[in-house]
């Protein structure tokens, strides 16, 4: 195609759409006369669901140094980078700053502007407050996009970055829903919020209700909060250093609980600077490389947990721990229950492994040889990419890895800043929050009392009663449930498919390896690039910011993509490629 001008439309105006930005605006020279993008998102451009206006008790689980949009020094950033400051410059700020999602969403917002100000006269931005909710092919193969809005957009070439969705309720989740129904005349406080996203949604659980959190993870953490401290509560310093939590009445009496029984793990101070990211030894690109063609479809547990397990002993023999310190090794396990305890015992121990923990996240990434094996999980996630995306694992093995070990692998190494720990520890203490369940625990319902029960399998512990139960998680982008229209346009004209590993259907959508979509006959799209949450499936761990110093996944697809849109928009006309 060699129009002297071209139109894109990018879809979702998040960290992913303004990585796309930037990449376009790095080309060394547009090779047409004008190129126009259309943006098309109805929140604020740039920032996502990172609102700015989010109180400021919601944190960031990475410190304000290690996030930036500008890409000076990374490696797939060619051409000439837009310059601009990282998020800890712009905020005027200590690197090692955990700063709210507010600010990072102002930090986003401003580095649109940015972009747009430095962009090349040859580029226009057109900004659409809305949503895309149909994209219809045209016989020269261009795309018409129409909106929530009204308006209609033509575009040569589409890139997908909508970020997380939300799934139209199982089976499971109309069940519950039911019973909320049937059951609230008779408990008015019954309530079942299925995701705690947007966290708006639990300022209509009142105070006093007795409340179920499923999960301990980061969607726990901002549910927690938003119904203490954002319910007017306050943490004060206590005569011995600690935090002590100030109620303020309106509160629900709040349970957590964890299917898996692990509570996230607080990051470590960080000492680290780019130059000591940890450098495999036996997880190697090249090691890895030979592993998948010498077996085709790799098992994790088998083939790489090993190599895993050595690299994160190196890590904390670098920092002089010893070999077989049996703390780094539990890193990769599950908790096991070991004998019958009481909940009240329990309760104690999570307690006290978070008071642990704090103490060796204080010590920092450098010292303390636990956490210094935590934090090289950070580093050695290309290494596992590598490993396991676009069909590295077996079907039951990609299963076992989704449902087992990759929420372990975040729990240890993307967890909160250390005061989340302290929180948590004085919100117990107030008995504000209480353990709701041992390990294993799933809710029932029950008809005769209206009310939702967790049954404990650990000794002497009546079962927990309560009446609002919250989901804390993300949904899963899984495109045949995804409520979004543009799903259901992509889907029901063919133009993608649902990623699936042999019989295994982890979510996401089919993409090649540059990012384009996978249609219904598995052939690759030419001009629509999908890139972030919607590829989580056949790519891992896509939910990130770019860091400064570092090369970073969200360029390298950023610039594949870009680099795809360009050849497709020189190229002569070609039949479709097979996947």
């Amino acid at each position: 195609m060699t129009s002297k001008h071209v139109s894109i439309a990018i879809v979702g105006g998040g960290p992913r759409g303004l990585s796309i930005l930037e990449r376009i605006c790095g080309i060394p020279q547009i090779p047409w006369e004008s190129l126009s993008i259309h943006l098309i998102d109805p929140n604020h451009p740039g920032s996502g669901t990172h609102y700015p206006s989010q109180p400021n008790h919601l944190l960031m689980n990475t410190i304000a140094g290690q996030v930036t949009v500008f890409r000076t020094g990374d490696s797939s950033a060619p051409g000439q980078p837009v310059s601009g400051p990282g998020l800890a410059e712009w905020a005027g700020v200590p690197e090692n700053t955990y700063l709210s999602r507010g600010v990072l969403g102002r930090y986003l917002a401003h580095s649109y502007r940015l972009l747009r100000r430095q962009a090349p006269d040859t580029i226009r931005v057109h900004e659409h407050r809305a949503t895309a909710h149909t994209l219809r092919a045209l016989r020269d193969r261009s795309w018409v996009l129409n909106l929530s809005d009204g308006a209609i957009v033509a575009a040569d070439f589409v890139f997908l970055t909508t970020g997380h969705g939300t799934n139209h309720p199982t089976e499971e989740d109309q069940a519950v829903q039911q019973f909320v129904a049937d059951h609230h005349r008779a408990n008015p406080r019954l309530r079942y919020v299925r995701n705690c996203y947007p966290l708006q949604k639990l300022d209509t659980i009142e105070a006093g209700a007795r409340v179920a959190v499923r999960g301990m993870g980061l969607s726990a953490i901002d549910a927690v909060a938003s119904l203490t401290v954002g319910r007017g509560g306050r943490f004060v310093t206590g005569a011995d250093g600690e935090p002590v939590y100030r109620p303020s009445g309106d509160e629900p009496r709040i349970h957590v609980y964890s299917r898996s029984g692990r509570v996230f793990s607080p990051r470590a101070v960080n000492q680290k600077t780019p130059a000591d990211a940890h450098r495999p030894s036996v997880l190697r690109a090249d090691e890895l490389r030979n592993l998948r063609r010498t077996h085709g479809q790799l098992d994790f547990e088998s083939h790489l947990l090993p190599l895993l397990r050595a690299e994160l002993r190196a890590a904390a023999e670098a920092v002089g721990g010893p070999a077989d310190l049996p703390e780094v090794d539990s890193l990769l396990r599950r908790p096991e229950p070991g004998p019958p305890r009481t909940l009240g015992a329990y309760q104690s121990d999570l307690v006290d492994f978070l008071a642990t923990d704090e103490r060796r996240a204080a010590e920092g990434n450098l010292k303390n040889p636990v956490k210094a094996a935590a934090d090289a999980l950070r580093d050695l996630r290309d290494e596992l990419r590598l490993a396991v995306e676009h069909r590295g694992l077996t079907p039951a093995s990609h299963q076992r890895f989704c449902q087992v070990y990759a929420p372990m692998l975040n729990a240890v190494a993307a967890g909160p800043p250390a005061s989340r720990s302290r929180e948590w520890r004085a919100l117990f203490a107030a008995g504000v929050l209480h353990l709701g369940a041992g390990p294993g625990a799933t809710a029932r319902l029950d008809p005769e009392s209206a009310e939702f029960v967790l049954d404990s399998a650990l000794q002497s512990s009546p079962p927990t009663r309560f009446d609002v139960l919250v989901g804390a998680s993300v949904d899963p982008f899984l495109p045949e449930h995804d409520a979004s229209p543009l799903t259901r346009s992509l889907l029901s004209a063919g133009h993608a498919r649902p990623f699936a590993n042999g019989w295994f259907r982890p979510g996401g959508f089919d993409v090649d390896t540059a990012g384009r979509l996978i249609d219904a006959e598995g052939s690759v799209v030419p001009n629509i690039c999908a890139l972030g949450h919607i590829t989580e499936g056949a790519h891992y761990f896509t939910n990130m910011l770019p860091a400064p110093g570092v090369d970073s996944r969200i360029t390298a697809d950023a610039a594949a993509a870009v680099q795809a849109m360009v050849d497709h928009l020189l190229a002569p006309q070609r039949s479709p490629q097979q996947a």
